[in-house]
């Protein structure tokens, strides 16, 4: 295996030697069925690939059959799962249950649970359904794969960048000779958007060339020499200006004290004397180390780390006050979380509510129906999306609910069930998730809802509430998505279900002022044309606030959104509304908004609002002028920035950047600046509500001929933004990182 990936720390390490034996037993091969679904099992031999990372199999013989991509990367695995956990092993499970194995399995196949495991597959998380001979080679498989997936995710960021440099190799390496001449090169940089006289890149690559290799009498460069190559081309004078400035009469090195003025007084960081001369001490890479200095090598590397992100790093953990009430937090929501696809047709999967959790949603919805042999099912009424079984959700979330966020989980139920299949509900919610679930009654003295903090890893139900006569009121009839909740049996809700329900009880909305008679625990949905409608004015918006201060409010996509597009989140939290349910499933813009949102304080799923919320007196029309703040910010360059798919090989693009905020009305603005290759031009944007307003960069490339494409994007709360020279990192559609590709930017606040 190669040394750059080892360099990180793994928590497996202390069984290392014991790990390399089953890593090399895994790397000899083995015999494996790959399940497509309980019909199609096909025979492969699997072999790790150390060196490269990779899982691949031996291709089917079959004429004219066009094999699938046959290997797998490692990086791309985010998660080995053991026994029967996807969808696909949930139909075997059920084929099991129902006795009918010998009728439908080729080769005979065992899939008993103990002998299958699962690959969740980025970026579209495909699954990939296995199952071995036996059950110690199941655990070899899932004991081996875990453990270089837990290295993979506790990459570092530079070997990262040294990981996606090598793979950049590998695909110009088209004779697969181990090297890349010089014409090679200069494909590969055309590729990744660079350009450069070809003079003076010759004369680079024949410096990066010590090793004098040649193939075919031609001077070759080895990956080691290629990296080394790539760097040179590099130059950050955008860096080496800002280093010079700083590093006062001497202009090569920074001792500790120039670092303590560049730290405290440009990024506005809290470091002693101390801490510089440790910070020198980490990213020094030159000769310089020992007298304790650092030269600009190093502080390049220093303004490449995590700390000089535009992304406060105090927000990599939980690090707000968790003691409020819960609904004094926006929480991260989820809509139809069973689709994966579209509303009318499509999947319903376990794994929208997998995928929801490990993103660190925290309500997630369950339309809920009568199923075959009593057991309720998932899925979009009077559609043709598939079906899921309820159990089979709640086992999904018993296992992901608190991986990602200890805080508290909402399942918002859907309930179109029949009395007796309410009372299966019931029984599937209290037996699966066992003390997960919190069935504590309301304490007669409770006059507001708990903290997040005191419901850590526990599940909450929102439904609907019998009253203590056992009965509903009249208008709790029909629930807030335009479906019966009322059966044609007649039946309404049963007891033992209601009774799983007490933070959370779903009320009709009839109007603010007969809500003012609600109690704590009673909340309302509103669809996106209602709570839009509510907010469209002063007064009702300020009534949006003054409920929410209260109560919780769920807002939910309107019914005709049938392709799962997602409004716009931003305006419902901006009146306090906590629970604002998007189709996850869609990689929109509003969804990358609702991205943003979510990583603020540690991914947890709950953000704690502004205090002008919390306490219900904010007016929209009139914010205090005392929260105003003017940004200023210069974005410097950028560094290797993606080519779009549609590009020529050989074309150069020409990219430039989109700065939009996004938030109070009054705040809604953009700014275009062109790239040439460095912009470096300051420009001033006043913000009228900082704690609501959200910042977004768009690259793009200017096209001549046609549309300008997207090339990479970025948004971040105005909360999380750090002052000083920062890297801003930039993902593609997906929130999917695009390492290395970045903005260099300089951003400070000032009074308007």
């Amino acid at each position: 295996m190669l040394n750059w990936f080892r360099e990180g720390p793994s928590e497996l390490e202390a069984e290392s030697a014991a790990i390399e034996d089953v890593l090399q037993c895994l790397a000899r091969g083995m015999r494996l069925y790959k399940v497509r679904s309980v019909k199609k099992v096909y025979r492969r031999r699997y072999q790790l690939l150390l060196e490269n990372m990779h899982l691949v199999y031996r291709r089917s013989r079959k004429p004219f059959f066009v094999a699938r991509k046959p290997n797998v990367d490692i990086f791309e695995v985010e998660e080995v799962r053991q026994g029967w956990k996807t969808d696909v092993f949930n139909g075997v499970e059920r084929k099991y249950q129902r006795g009918s194995r010998s009728h439908y399995l080729p080769f005979s196949v065992d899939m008993r649970e103990d002998r299958c495991f699962s690959l969740i597959l980025s970026p579209k998380h495909e699954t990939l359904d296995l199952v071995a001979r036996t059950p110690n080679e199941c655990e070899l498989w899932v004991r081996g794969l875990r453990h270089l997936v837990a290295n993979c995710k506790n990459t570092r960021r530079d070997q990262e960048y040294e990981r996606w440099l090598r793979d950049q190799f590998q695909k110009a390496d088209v004779n697969k000779s181990g090297s890349l001449n010089f014409q090679e090169c200069q494909g590969l940089l055309k590729q990744l958007n660079i350009t450069m006289d070809k003079r003076h890149c010759q004369a680079l690559f024949h410096a990066a060339n010590f090793k004098k290799h040649k193939v075919n009498g031609e001077d070759v460069l080895d990956r080691d020499e290629f990296v080394a190559f790539y760097h040179s081309l590099l130059s950050r004078p955008d860096v080496d200006a800002i280093f010079k400035t700083f590093a006062g009469h001497s202009m090569n090195v920074m001792g500790p004290e120039q670092l303590l003025k560049f730290l405290t007084q440009e990024q506005k960081m809290n470091v002693s004397l101390a801490d510089c001369k440790r910070i020198i001490e980490k990213y020094e890479v030159d000769k310089h180390k020992p007298q304790g200095f650092l030269g600009i090598a190093g502080f390049r590397e220093m303004l490449l780390s995590e700390e000089h992100d535009i992304f406060d790093a105090k927000h990599r953990q939980v690090c707000q006050d968790m003691n409020q009430p819960l609904n004094h937090y926006y929480i991260a929501s989820s809509h139809n979380t069973y689709l994966v696809q579209g509303q009318l047709v499509g999947s319903s999967s376990v794994e929208g509510y997998i995928r929801a959790l490990k993103k660190g949603c925290r309500c997630l919805e369950l339309d809920v129906w009568d199923g075959p042999d009593n057991e309720p099912i998932v899925y979009h009424g009077y559609t043709l999306t598939t079906k899921i079984l309820f159990r089979d959700v709640l086992e999904s979330v018993k296992l992901y609910a608190f991986r990602e966020s200890q805080y508290p989980v909402i399942l918002s139920l859907e309930n179109h069930c029949t009395l007796e299949q309410q009372k299966a509900m019931a029984k599937h919610l209290v037996e699966i998730l066992g003390s997960l679930l919190y069935k504590k009654p309301i304490g007669d003295k409770e006059t507001a809802m708990p903290p997040p903090s005191a419901l850590l890893n526990k599940v909450l139900i929102k439904g609907k509430k019998l009253n203590k006569d056992l009965s509903l009121d009249e208008d709790e009839y029909s629930d807030d998505e335009g479906t019966a909740a009322k059966t044609s049996h007649g039946a309404v809700l049963a007891k033992e279900l209601s009774d799983c329900v007490n933070y959370c009880k779903a009320t009709h909305f009839k109007s603010f002022e007969e809500a003012e008679k609600w109690h704590f625990n009673e909340m309302a949905s509103f669809s996106e044309v209602k709570a839009s409608k509510i907010s469209s004015t002063p007064e009702g918006a300020q009534c949006f606030v003054r409920h929410n201060s209260k109560h919780l409010s769920r807002i939910y996509p309107k019914g005709t959104r049938t392709d799962s597009s997602n409004y716009d989140p931003i305006k419902f939290w901006n009146v306090g509304c906590q629970i604002v349910a998007l189709n996850y499933q869609s990689w929109d813009q509003k969804m990358f908004f609702n991205e943003a949102k979510f990583s603020l304080n540690g991914r947890c799923g709950y953000v704690l609002m502004p205090e002008f919320l919390r306490k219900g007196n904010f007016r929209m029309d009139s914010p205090d002028p005392s929260l105003k703040k003017k940004l200023v910010l210069r974005i410097i360059s950028g560094q290797q920035l993606p080519k779009p798919l549609e590009t020529t090989d050989g074309e150069i693009v020409d990219p430039y950047v989109v700065v939009k905020v996004f938030g109070h009305p009054l705040d809604n603005q953009r700014s275009r600046h062109g790239f040439n290759p460095t912009w470096d031009e300051e420009f001033e944007l006043p913000v009228h509500v900082p704690e609501l307003a959200m910042l977004s960069f768009t690259v793009k490339d200017e096209s001549r001929t046609g549309k300008n494409m997207k090339l990479a994007k970025f948004a971040i709360p105005l909360d999380a933004v750090c002052e000083g020279y920062r890297h801003v990192r930039l993902y593609n559609n997906a929130f999917i990182s695009l390492v290395p590709a970045s903005l260099f930017v300089h951003v400070s606040f000032r009074k308007p």
